[in-house]
């Protein structure tokens, strides 16, 4: 017999300091936004028809110019990248738990991300992908990571988030799923908490009811351009995330602040598309790399 979900651990009963505990803690983090023109566009007749079969049931012509322009950087190579600038990691520091965001898929098919990104971590984490929600996939990617380290006993879990800048077909600048830079971000995190219950996470329809956001307003915010839009208020602590990286920007801030900011913090982004608001209380007591 077979069990196709993961073990369910009974909750563990609420004790003294339990306010401070079910909260990931990012360890280490790690950024690659490579920069400048790609390799010469060297034109492949089967693959170029594969992009033009592709696009047809839509009506989306392939966009060989626009295509032959782009830095063509696969999402792989970026999350090369992201793991070069995590740095090495001993068997002890290794992720047991791998999850990929993107919201842009990647024009290159014969690769895929998460086997790529478990061949080049120690041991053998489990590892797998999530996309096809904007800028919620990676707050979905940590959650997921989180009840996997809930409910089988892990420690260690790792986000990669990607976003990869070229397409085969022409994508106006101004969609909200836009891509504009190459960006990869690696996000090691520590959940110290075993069964515990999982406290600042969630994702709720917005606008919604009542005018009370669903984090503390007293800790620092990191949040995407659409929460200062569709969330009223004033924000003295808030690190506002750069658009056209839907997948990356408010964690790539996150990176950035992580080196030596704050003790706790608060990611935040909404999805105008999907009228939904991410959000996630995160401890952070890491180191962290950019490279260019």
């Amino acid at each position: 017999m077979f069990r196709a979900t993961a073990a369910v651990r009974p909750a563990a009963r609420p004790g003294p300091g339990d306010a401070a505990a079910g909260v990931p803690r990012l360890v280490r983090a790690g950024r690659y936004a490579p920069d400048g023109p790609g390799t010469p566009y060297v034109p492949a007749a089967d693959r170029e028809e594969f992009f033009r079969q592709l696009g047809a049931p839509h009506g989306v012509p392939f966009d060989r110019a626009g295509f032959a322009a782009a830095p063509r950087r696969t999402s792989v190579e970026l999350v090369r990248g992201a793991l070069a600038e995590l740095g090495p990691l001993s068997a002890e520091e290794a992720p047991e738990v791998v999850v990929v965001a993107y919201a842009a898929p990647d024009f290159e098919h014969a690769e895929l991300i998460a086997s790529c990104a478990q061949g080049l971590l120690p041991g053998e984490p489990l590892a797998f992908g999530l996309s096809d929600q904007g800028v919620l996939a990676p707050f979905s990617a940590l959650r997921a990571a989180v009840e996997y380290a809930r409910r089988c006993g892990l420690r260690r879990l790792l986000v990669l988030a990607v976003d990869q800048s070229s397409q085969p077909f022409a994508v106006p600048a101004d969609h909200p799923g836009a891509v504009l830079a190459d960006v990869a971000v690696a996000l090691l995190f520590e959940w110290r908490d075993a069964a515990a219950p999982v406290h600042g996470m969630g994702q709720l329809p917005w606008p919604g009811p009542g005018p009370a956001v669903p984090w503390d307003r007293e800790l620092p915010l990191v949040a995407g351009a659409g929460v200062r839009t569709a969330v009223s208020g004033v924000w003295p602590w808030a690190t506002w995330a750069p658009a056209g990286q839907p997948a990356t920007a408010v964690w790539s801030a996150l990176a950035d602040l992580a080196g030596g900011g704050p003790a706790r913090a608060v990611v935040a982004d909404h999805d105008a598309e999907r009228a939904m608001l991410a959000h996630c209380t995160l401890d952070l007591a890491c180191r962290t790399s950019t490279g260019e």
